[in-house]
């Protein structure tokens, strides 16, 4: 069965966040972290290699994401709108019974709204 993303648009997220009832994921590849020239304030770093890598169990995974917590929604975004990292993260999130979303348009689309950004201090 395919799986069917969960998105959820940045109003919506700026929403989420501003009342301390969500916890953001950035799934930025760090090979093109010094062209990415923000991010999401207080957005928690994932390597989208440990998530892409399929020989790991979702359970795994999860353990190792930093703050989570069943009671605040998780928003996981990356530079792109539809990044297959953010994608399979969303999902192993669901699947462990995390309130998970995909930032819909990613960070482009964040961006676009005119929504704060924090300094990348890897650009």
């Amino acid at each position: 069965m395919a799986f069917v993303p969960y998105w959820m648009n940045p109003a919506r997220a700026k929403e989420a966040i501003e009342a301390g009832q969500a916890i953001v994921l950035d799934v930025t590849s760090q090979l093109i972290d010094s062209a990415v020239r923000g991010r999401i304030p207080g957005a928690v770093r994932v390597s989208p290699r440990e998530i892409l890598n399929h020989n790991r169990h979702a359970a795994d995974v999860v353990k190792e994401l930093p703050g989570l917590s069943r009671d605040k929604t998780i928003i996981a975004y990356c530079t792109c709108p539809d990044e297959e990292a953010s994608a399979r993260l969303t999902r192993v999130l669901r699947d462990e019974g995390y309130d998970a979303w995909m930032l819909d348009g990613g960070l482009p689309a964040w961006r676009a709204a005119g929504y704060p950004m924090e300094v990348n201090l890897a650009a």
